[in-house]
């Protein structure tokens, strides 16, 4: 699985920005700066029902880029 193009739909879809726009190496907030705990909130749900499992609190704490919610999806996925 392509968990970086994964990361991106997810961003895109919560942040309404086309994936398109998205880099490998974006930071989240440089993508919405306007960024606030509603998308935050959007975010963790995407990803949380696409693994199907809960997030542990730590892992979010570290989230920051799109890399970053790539290596969550990666850790946290079972198949």
């Amino acid at each position: 699985m392509n968990y970086l193009h994964k990361s991106k739909e997810i961003l895109s879809g919560c942040l309404s920005i086309p994936v398109e726009q998205i880099q490998d190496d974006s930071l989240i907030e440089q993508l919405k700066p306007t960024l606030d705990s509603v998308d935050f909130a959007s975010i963790m749900m995407q990803v949380e029902r696409f693994l199907k499992k809960e997030v542990p609190v730590a892992e979010w704490l570290e989230l920051g880029s799109v890399k970053d919610l790539a290596n969550i999806l990666e850790k946290n996925h079972t198949s």
